[in-house]
């Protein structure tokens, strides 16, 4: 098992090497082409995506996917579709993340074939859950669907166009097929602005500047 803490930067790692693997391109080419995670978790790790209700698994709590290791399976609790087909970067995240756990928690680079599992050994991901496990596998999406230097060199461009304003991160978010509080998440995670309610700044000092203004 994946100890308990890893760091950011060697999540930014290991999301690279998966990217680069594939390949696809981890570096700015002045525009944003999205993450297929279908394609990657079904070609490059022979994962298969299925749908099936998994209300069982936590009552009382919303499960959106889970991964089955001995089946090689991915599963979307089909009593989410209508989240889902609201809001696709719900469902490329919730992929995103169970991928997370077969790479980081399931065969750590390992084969599978020299694995074994248990029929009710399952991973799923519940809303209140803030278990190590989980942290990382949220972790591992952001950083799979919005490559660091991807989004680095989108915010860098808007900036030098001047203020960057909630269109130009609603576009942002439509172009890497993710929700826009895991982009504002991910933004603020690698330091390239500075969100105060529904202002944007370029940095915390800036933030701090306006206020003294005030």
């Amino acid at each position: 098992m994946m100890n308990s803490f890893i760091t950011q930067e060697k999540m930014e790692r290991i999301t690279e090497s998966v990217l680069l693997k594939a390949g696809k391109s981890v570096a700015w080419q002045g525009v944003v082409n999205k993450i297929d995670i279908d394609a990657l978790i079904e070609f490059e790790y022979g994962l298969e995506i299925e749908w099936d209700n998994l209300d069982h698994l936590a009552p009382g709590e919303a499960v959106l996917a889970a991964i089955v290791p001995q089946r090689k399976l991915i599963y979307m609790n089909e009593t989410q579709k209508a989240l889902f087909e609201e809001k696709m970067g719900t469902m490329n995240f919730s992929k995103a993340h169970e991928l997370g756990h077969w790479i980081l928690h399931v065969t750590e680079n390992q084969e599978y074939e020299q694995l074994t599992f248990d029929e009710s050994e399952i991973f799923y991901c519940r809303s209140s859950s803030r278990a190590p496990r989980e942290i990382q596998a949220d972790m591992f999406a952001a950083a799979i669907l919005m490559p660091k230097e991807i989004v680095c060199g989108a915010i860098n461009e808007l900036k030098g166009k001047g203020a960057i304003t909630f269109p130009d991160l609603y576009k942002l978010r439509d172009d890497f097929e993710v929700s826009i509080s895991a982009l504002t998440k991910r933004i603020k995670e690698l330091n390239l602005l500075y969100f105060e309610g529904k202002k944007i700044y370029q940095n915390e000092a800036e933030a701090q500047g306006q206020l003294t203004l005030l």
